[in-house]
């Protein structure tokens, strides 16, 4: 089969591999989309530890069911399905406590394990997710992607949050928008650099996108609200600048949920603050099970829109796409690779 495989800092090629075997308890996909996701650029820079080269990347994909293996009962040959790829070890105390996405002992397909920028790929079949039959592959592929947000917003609900700030209008940013708008935020602040992102967040129901570029993001959170603050702020970008913006965009009691990869030092924060006003500053790791579960079902019930996001490339133009959302991304946000046939 063919896939596309990292095999050195910012080196992508287009190889011919073995196809994958079946295991017990796993099944084998034909790969319907696998999206590139910003942590996936990381390590095409050579700047994710977790990313050793030679890989197949790809955890964010959709796929049909062509094999399975010795003990699988709940899929057959045929059903199309998305794929948690954070495999859990299911009896360690994080997993015990329902927080299998901090597992120690976590795997994840497309870095422990060959992922889905091929053809096909083997997965477990207990981190498969059907797909209802309206869903297609490509807006299937996003479902990793929106379980970041909802995610968040999970552990981030106490009450009900009046004014979100978000920082940076990339996939992640704009995903996290638009759960915010859900739940029922009434004031939904976006900071880009990007006029089109932040047209985007527009179109999505920001009711306040900033362009950074010409304004301070601090003044102008603090400016639209009347000098108070937002209860929640999810910072998308992973800069050490813009995560230590995030404790000064605060209300009283507020929280900031860290989300964006990236960031090459430590972080200053403003300990006087943290302490005085009770603020919560915490970082969010992916997602559990349930939050998938329920990604999916939002997806499906068309409550996100995550189809205006995505674009489709086939899998040979992997490598150049990769460069492409590395050095000039222009108006693209996300873009999932697509074999042919």
């Amino acid at each position: 089969m063919k896939a596309l495989m990292y095999v050195d800092t910012r080196v992508m090629e287009l190889q011919t591999v073995p196809d994958p075997t079946v295991s017990p308890g796993e099944v084998v996909l034909k790969v319907g989309a696998s999206s590139i996701c910003g942590s996936d650029l990381h390590g095409f820079l050579g700047k994710s530890a977790k990313r050793v080269p030679p890989l197949v990347m790809g955890h964010e994909f959709t796929g049909e069911v062509v094999e399975i293996g010795a003990g699988v009962d709940n899929l057959a040959t045929g059903d199309r399905v998305t794929v948690n790829p954070i495999l859990s070890c299911g009896h360690c105390d994080a997993c015990l406590k329902g927080r299998m996405n901090i597992c120690p002992n976590r795997k994840v397909i497309g870095i422990d394990r060959p992922g889905a920028f091929a053809n096909y790929v083997a997965a477990p079949a207990n981190a498969c997710f059907k797909l209802p039959d309206h869903l297609d592959d490509l807006t299937g592929s996003m479902v990793e992607s929106l379980s970041n947000a909802i995610h968040i917003f999970d552990r981030s609900l106490k009450g009900m949050l009046d004014s979100v700030a978000i920082i940076g209008a990339g996939t992640q940013g704009l995903l996290a928008l638009q759960v915010a708008i859900l739940v029922g935020a009434r004031k939904t602040i976006i900071t880009d650099m990007v006029p089109s992102r932040l047209e985007m967040a527009k179109y999505y129901g920001a009711t306040h996108p900033v362009n950074v570029g010409s304004t301070d993001a601090v003044e102008a959170v603090m400016e639209i609200t009347e000098g108070e603050g937002v209860d929640l702020v999810v910072e998308a970008v992973g800069h050490v600048e813009t995560q230590s913006q995030t404790v000064d965009m605060l209300k009283v009691g507020g929280e900031a949920a860290l989300l964006g990869l990236g960031a090459e030092a430590k972080i200053p924060l403003d300990g006087l603050a943290i302490v005085n006003k009770e603020l919560t500053v915490r970082g969010t790791y992916a997602y559990t099970s349930p939050d998938f579960a329920k990604s999916l079902d939002l997806i499906a019930a068309g409550k996100i829109d995550v189809a205006s996001m995505v674009v489709s490339k086939g899998l040979e133009q992997g490598a150049e796409m990769f460069e492409t959302l590395v050095d000039r991304p222009g108006d693209l946000i996300k873009v999932a690779l697509a074999p042919e046939g």
